[in-house]
């Protein structure tokens, strides 16, 4: 989820995998045209990279070299690339939708803030 530089309510976001812990911080004053700068914390170290705005959270960390799996190419037929967001960012998303909430089923570790994070994308 790489979110647009109209979405001022959002600051931060966090999310947590199966294996290693990732976040994600996009300070509001480096939002700049197409792309947003990020850090990427993996088991509490920062790795800062660019994401294109409108990119999803699995697209933004493959570009950027951060493990996160995606086994179905992003096609809503697994759950590997099952994330969880801080509450804040969750509630500013659309609803997710059957399908997503179907494979989210068959996730390990769910929250009431989980969403895939091939489709997460504050557009």
């Amino acid at each position: 989820m790489i979110i647009n530089g109209k979405m001022a309510a959002i600051r931060r976001w966090t999310w947590r995998l199966r294996r290693p812990v990732l976040g994600l911080t996009i300070p509001r004053r480096l939002f700049s045209g197409d792309t947003i700068k990020v850090t990427f914390l993996e088991e509490g170290e920062p790795f800062e990279a660019t994401a294109r705005i409108g990119q999803s959270i699995l697209e933004a960390a493959h570009d950027n070299e951060v493990e996160l799996e995606g086994a179905c190419d992003a096609q809503l037929a697994c759950s590997t690339c099952h994330v969880i967001l801080p509450q804040e960012v969750y509630d500013s998303l659309e609803e997710p939708c059957e399908e997503e909430l179907d494979m989210l089923d068959l996730a390990m570790d769910v929250h009431d803030t989980s969403r895939l994070g091939e489709v997460d994308k504050g557009d």
